[in-house]
């Protein structure tokens, strides 16, 4: 039987999608930045050290 929450039932349905998306697309970015970071810093380890002794010579 109609109780005449449909309508509401349908946008609070609607925004609650809205919101997972949003949130599993935030942790998407965070997990490539993170991969990106890690990665970065395999490809050039020494990165810091050389900025601590540029001067040094």
């Amino acid at each position: 039987m109609y109780s005449g929450t449909l309508i509401r039932d349908l946008k609070l349905a609607v925004e609650r999608a809205e919101w997972l998306a949003e949130l599993r697309a935030q942790q998407m970015r965070m997990a490539e930045e993170a991969e990106l970071r890690s990665m970065f810093e395999i490809q050039n380890p020494q990165t810091r050290t050389e900025q601590i002794f540029a001067g040094a010579a």
